[in-house]
């Protein structure tokens, strides 16, 4: 599912989406403690302001496994949930912050244990 980000400020974002991502595998060799600076995240928004698909992407930020990537599409920002590496109250928390509004929950899916679906799945 794509949640609207497009009026987030990115920097915000960026700062968030690191605050909210942990230290992963080899990221130890790159941790640093803290969180990002306005000029950091400044930084790696720059980095894609020519790009016309993607308005953010962070993978691995100081050793933190971020995983946020930002696209464009028809105008808008966007991105994907569930967070990838990310459990679904670290994306809550991170919408939370940034102020957008949390994307209804879809009324069936996988993990859905009404009646109609698990006699869908037999």
């Amino acid at each position: 599912m794509n949640i609207d980000v497009t009026s987030v400020n990115l920097v915000t974002l960026a700062k968030e989406a690191y605050k909210l991502s942990v230290l992963q595998g080899l990221g130890f060799l790159h941790f640093e403690e803290g969180g990002l600076t306005d000029e950091e995240a400044q930084g790696i928004v720059d980095s894609y302001k020519d790009d016309k698909m993607v308005a953010l992407s962070m993978d691995y930020v100081k050793g933190r496994a971020c995983k946020m990537h930002v696209h464009r599409e028809k105008g808008k920002l966007h991105i994907r949930s569930p967070w990838y590496d990310h459990t679904d109250a670290q994306l809550k928390e991170l919408l939370i912050a940034i102020q957008v509004e949390l994307p209804k929950p879809e009324a069936h899916g996988m993990a859905c244990n009404c009646i109609d679906c698990q006699r869908k799945r037999e």
